[in-house]
């Protein structure tokens, strides 16, 4: 399973090997070379792979992953991978099957695995497990006299586990050939239309009430409306520039990218190129401690007792510590995480120009050349991997740069027109109506369940639904719960609301997710995961009781 899901394997959590010969040395035993019955069979298909031994080759020097059964080398891949070095390495060492078909469109998946080197097959120890039906578990039951209980339960936990993903296969299969999947770039008319009025009115009402007496109270509702006119305009255009991240847009990720450079770059302010790298590891790992960025806001915000203790994030290449600020701040975080939230997309800007500058083609090649570099921590020796940053081509780079620059050009233009005063107060309301969607984006995860696994980490997972373990697709649902609206509220959430449906398929354009709930809910009833789907009112107090939970005791815990 992919490292979006959690397991309580014992490979799955020990610590990372030093070295590739240690690990070797460790494992060598479960690699199983058999004689072909055939002359015919491939090379790789005459060694299979254990679990436990594919959880080694977990390394920038060598990474390899599972998929649909056969046990790929993606070393000399993770570098030229369109969706980033980190999006694969949250899944390394892992059968990423599941991630990898909710991310990929099938062709492109044909189009790629071809080119990269299989190293052998996923073995299965008992030949015999997917005869067992996962209600029939007394067959399974009665090998407790020969194996031990865990060996048994490990089975169960696995029929379950593949029973599900077989399911949600199947509903692949069907969106597939209904034609969910297909782009409907006319569907945008609507959208546009709206973050167009968005716009004209709010410019038309910020400037309308500069002309007006400073102290008459039209003036005040002017700019305040007006502003708020701007910030629903940003809320809105960042669903179309999601959309554009996903390649809904037009169903290619190559238009859809210059189409974000549009919507996202040029009319939001926030580079594309920047929100993929991000979120494309937030869907392969989503709540994991080490790898999912969405969640790491230490020492600001902690949404789990376990961030206290000085982890690693995989994504920014650097231990995420509770220090002195985190232990004044965090038992308040629940009265300060709508202030925060109201000035988080300055962050998105300051984060789009940080991550030109490291990805700039012009410079810091020799840095790139390789998939990253370990570091060795001076306190606890432990060695770590920091991945690169990918290194777009000077044509996209500059196109970044260039519709960045236009967005800011207007900005700065529209506001010099105004007065001081009026220009500072629009500023300020439209970026703090523009907080909602931070607000939105993080109500469906903050709440949820939370694992440890990810790279470098060393401790035991338990996946809350009483196996001690879950899939990719059961993680989902443990991880993310949906926003429940009325039909006539979606264009305030985008769609989005639905992020449960969005995480089980990504590529499903947004329009039909409420369509798709009933469909996934069917799967996840039968085999009893919990879908959690609240009100915006309930959502939001649910975030804030665990957020003052967690601020409290975070502080009490004790760090290394």
């Amino acid at each position: 399973m992919g490292k979006g899901g959690c397991n309580l394997t014992a490979a799955a959590v020990k610590d990372e090997p030093n070295t590739l010969k240690d690990a070797q040395e460790d494992h060598d035993e479960e690699v199983v070379n058999t004689t072909p019955t055939t002359t015919s069979t491939s090379s790789y298909e005459k060694v299979f792979i254990t679990s436990s031994f594919l959880a080694t080759k977990n390394t920038i020097d060598e990474c390899w992953i599972a998929y649909e059964g056969k046990v790929y080398d993606v070393t000399h891949w993770l570098a030229k991978h369109p969706g980033g070095i980190r999006s694969i390495m949250s899944a390394a060492g892992s059968d990423a099957t599941s991630v990898m078909k909710s991310l990929h469109a099938p062709n492109t998946l044909d189009h790629f695995m071809k080119r990269i080197r299989k190293v052998g097959v996923l073995a299965v120890h008992d030949e015999n497990l997917n005869e067992f039906d996962e209600s029939n578990q007394e067959s399974l039951l009665y090998s407790v006299l020969q194996e031990n209980v865990n060996q048994v339960k490990c089975k169960m936990v696995q029929v379950r586990s593949d029973a599900i993903h077989k399911d949600f296969e199947a509903l692949n299969q069907k969106l597939t050939s209904e034609g969910w999947y297909e782009a409907d770039p006319k569907w945008y008319l609507v959208p546009i239309i709206r973050v167009a009025i968005f716009l004209y009115i709010g410019c038309r009402m910020v400037m309308w009430s500069d002309t007006i007496d400073e102290h008459s109270f039209s003036r005040i509702l002017l700019l305040l409306f007006g502003s708020i006119f701007l910030g629903l305009y940003l809320q809105n255009i960042a669903f179309m520039g999601h959309d554009a991240g996903h390649g809904s847009i037009s169903g290619s990720f190559k238009s859809d990218l210059w189409i974000g450079f549009l919507v996202g770059n040029a009319f939001a302010g926030i580079d594309v190129n920047w929100w993929k790298s991000t979120h494309n590891v937030h869907h392969s790992a989503t709540n994991s401690l080490h790898d999912d960025p969405d969640i790491q806001h230490m020492p600001l915000l902690c949404f789990d007792e376990r961030m206290g203790e000085n982890r690693w994030s995989t994504y920014h290449g650097r231990y995420m510590p509770l220090d002195a600020i985190g232990r004044a701040l965090l038992p308040y975080q629940h009265w300060y995480f709508y202030p925060v939230m109201a000035v988080a997309r300055i962050n998105l800007y300051i984060q789009s120009m940080i991550f030109l500058a490291k990805t700039c083609p012009f410079v810091g090649l020799d840095q790139r050349a390789k998939a990253g570099n370990k570091i060795t921590d001076s306190v606890t020796g432990r060695i770590k991997e920091k991945y690169a940053w990918p290194t777009p081509s000077p044509a996209v780079w500059i196109t970044s740069v260039l519709s960045l620059s236009f967005y800011w050009y207007m900005t700065v233009s529209f506001y010099s027109q105004l007065s001081l005063v009026t220009a500072i107060v629009s500023f300020t309301v439209c970026h703090l109506t523009s907080g909602l969607l931070h607000v939105q984006i993080l109500l469906s995860h903050v709440a949820m369940h939370y694992c440890a696994d990810g790279h470098g980490s060393t401790d035991a997972i338990t996946a809350p639904n009483g196996n001690g373990t879950a899939g990719y697709y059961e993680w989902q649902a443990l991880s993310t719960m949906d926003v429940d609206c009325p039909t006539w509220m979606d264009w305030f959430h985008g769609g989005l609301q639905f992020q449960l449906e969005h995480h089980l398929f990504p590529r499903v354009p947004r329009r039909h997710l409420r369509k798709l709930c009933a469909l996934t809910d069917e799967i996840f009833s039968k085999h009893n995961v919990p879908v959690i789907r609240l009100s915006f009112y309930e959502a939001n107090t649910l975030v804030l009781r665990h957020m003052a939970t967690v601020g409290s005791n975070v502080v009490k815990r004790k760090t290394d």
